[in-house]
């Protein structure tokens, strides 16, 4: 029997969070994703299960199970291109007669997964019996997205609470749940109220039994050549906090977390009746960014890079800058690339000697032109606002038009630079125009 530290996924995607996992020493149980393309990845990689394999020689999976669908478990080929909004109109079903989920992807709705698990007692036993170490998910996030529509109701801002439905019929000992920085950033209700997203799941957890820290990282202060930053929950069983709690070995730092955490979550079961009572004062957010001195891996993430060493996207790319030439993976001479090869090693029989998927993006010249019109501005360290007022023709500041042409006038251009200008300034002229034509 496996010593690992077992955990289930979901919203699984394509994988990403369970390979982390998996070389933080963890072992997947089972796993959960809606899209049925992600789905495939996930199960290449993770369970070694090809379903494009399969669908061709119209065998089903024995490791990849649809919770519902419209075509019969033999028929890998259309569930694989199966729009899973129409799921729940499906009358084929590959989960009601299985009993034991190790090693098993579900494909399908996870709220369709909470009413199958909720009408089988004996199934959600098995679970809760292993007594698994730690559910872990990132919900879509689009919902809570700054560049998204940000509406309150939004389906996908509910999944987070169906996350902890999850987690409180299974029990877990601890959850990790992640999302995007937009989470933390509120909406405004009609009557003017602020409605921050990450406490209203923070409170979703300590209703099913769960204590919250809650957290915004940056993967860049962790060795990854990416400034990406992300909300992060911890939830940890009142049992296993409890004994989190009483350890003598804890630093005043530590007893300061757990503290903040257990006020809160006494705090709203005190409230349960009106939980609009608990406000952004009765948790905190610790930032990286503005509260470091907490992340020292004792019981927050230890930051191994700090701004003068973070590793650079040249330094993960540089040595690939051709698209068209034939990479070897074993002759890298790459310091960070030789570091992931080493921390996520090829599986179920996979052996590559070549670099993967290099390919080429077919972006348009105005994407193109825009992308290039962005470095540009960024390596003249411009105001970006002024620029494009000026290139548009609408300052009339003649300060602020000197400082940005000082800025430009030794700068040599290539041709298609130019173009990018000129490209940027025919889409701003026809975006500026949109609204007086509605």
């Amino acid at each position: 029997m496996s010593n690992k530290l077992q955990h289930i996924e979901l919203f699984a995607g394509c994988g990403g969070m369970s390979l982390g996992l998996e070389a933080a020493g963890f072992e997947l149980f089972m796993a959960n994703e809606l899209s049925p393309m992600a789905g495939e990845t996930f199960a290449y990689n993770l369970l070694g299960e090809d379903l494009d394999s399969l669908s061709i020689k119209k065998q089903k999976s024995e490791k990849v199970l649809w919770i519902q669908s419209e075509y019969p478990n033999d028929n890998l080929k259309d569930r694989l291109r199966e729009n899973p909004f129409n799921f729940y109109k499906g009358k084929f079903s590959d989960i009601k007669s299985v009993k034991d989920f190790k090693n098993k992807l579900i494909i399908g709705n996870i709220d369709h997964l909470l009413d199958f698990l909720k009408s089988n007692k004996e199934v959600i036993k098995q679970l809760v019996d292993r007594d698994i170490d730690l559910i872990s998910g990132g919900p879509p996030c689009q919902g809570f997205s700054l560049a998204g529509k940000r509406v309150k109701d939004d389906y996908k801002n509910i999944l987070p609470l169906s996350f902890a439905n999850f987690a409180g019929i299974i029990k877990p000992k601890v959850v990790l749940l992640e999302n995007v920085k937009g989470i933390t950033s509120p909406f405004e209700t009609i009557d003017g109220i602020k409605h921050y997203s990450w406490i209203e799941v923070a409170k979703a957890f300590v209703l099913q039994g769960y204590i919250p820290v809650c957290m915004l990282i940056n993967s860049k202060y962790f060795g990854v050549p990416q400034n990406r930053p992300r909300f992060i929950l911890y939830a940890f069983r009142k049992d296993v906090f409890d004994k989190l709690k009483s350890r003598n070995s804890n630093s005043d730092l530590i007893n300061s977390i757990l503290l903040n955490s257990i006020l809160f979550y006494n705090k709203v079961l005190k409230n349960i009746k009106d939980l609009n009572v608990i406000k952004i004062s009765d948790i905190k957010l610790y930032d990286i960014e503005t509260d470091p001195s907490y992340f020292d891996g004792k019981f927050l993430p230890k930051l191994n890079s700090i701004e003068f060493n973070f590793v650079k996207a040249k330094d993960a790319i540089g040595d690939i800058t051709s698209t068209t030439k034939k990479y070897k993976i074993n002759s890298t001479k790459n310091d960070y690339a030789a570091f992931l090869l080493k921390l996520f090693k090829p599986k179920h029989g996979q052996h590559f000697d070549t670099l993967q998927n290099h390919d080429q993006r077919t972006h348009s010249f105005k994407v193109k032109a825009r992308f290039r019109f962005y470095q540009i501005l960024n390596n003249l360290k411009v105001n970006r606002v002024d620029t494009l007022q000026i290139i548009l023709g609408k300052c009339k500041n003649e300060d602020t038009i000197k400082n940005v042409f000082n800025a430009f006038k030794d700068e040599s251009f290539r041709r298609e630079e130019l173009d990018a200008v000129e490209s940027l300034k025919s889409e701003l002229e026809d975006t500026l125009k949109k609204p007086s034509q509605r």
